[in-house]
């Protein structure tokens, strides 16, 4: 994940700092903004695919699995080799409400964690997050409904929701300002330990 995070912050304040310079450098360094651009989306779908797949291990994998088999033999196969008895225990157990409403805090803390202040990328990335979010699991949904007839709680918009809010909350300057401040006296304790 750290050549992705590397990638996508130089790629993406190269670009920032050309259009900064108005519309005559940004049309003399079009090319090299749009492989810089490039450059920063790629790295920015690898970083935030490691980021779901790290925080939402078993619900990835329980998909991936269901998916792989829904390919091999079809929608009304797959509780035969998937039990929907363990189905809706994963689920029950990685995707309530609360639980997701911690996930998604660990993900916004780690990318802050990751992503420098200075480079301004945090605000871009998280949202590019939410969205790559809504789309898994809208997909999870629809693979939840279409072989189980199972709805998923929460839903692909209540996820949407919920990680708008863990960043209005994170991201708000009061706020950020004690999370600054604890940072700083983690570090410092640490040090002298």
């Amino acid at each position: 994940y750290a050549s992705n995070v590397m990638r996508m912050e130089n790629s993406y304040f190269f670009t920032q700092s050309i259009k900064q310079r108005g519309p005559d450098a940004t049309d003399l360094f079009q090319k090299q903004i749009t492989g810089a651009s490039a450059i920063c989306k790629q790295s920015t779908d690898a970083y935030l695919g490691w980021m779901i797949k790290r925080e939402f291990k078993a619900m990835h994998s329980l998909f991936s699995n269901i998916s792989r088999i829904r390919k091999d033999v079809g929608d009304a196969d797959v509780p035969i080799h998937v039990p929907r008895a363990q189905f809706v225990r994963t689920l029950q157990k990685e995707s309530s409400r609360e639980i997701m409403k911690e996930k998604i805090g660990v993900v916004y803390a780690r990318m802050e964690k990751h992503l420098s202040e200075s480079g301004g990328l945090l605000p871009v990335a998280w949202k590019a997050l939410v969205k790559v979010l809504y789309e898994w699991f809208g997909r999870w949904e629809k693979l939840s409904t279409s072989c189980y007839k199972f709805i998923l709680e929460p839903s692909a918009i209540d996820v949407v929701r919920i990680a708008k809010a863990a960043s209005g909350v994170a991201m708000a300057p009061s706020n950020r300002k004690g999370v600054s401040e604890s940072r700083a006296k983690n570090q410092s304790a640490s040090i002298e330990i």
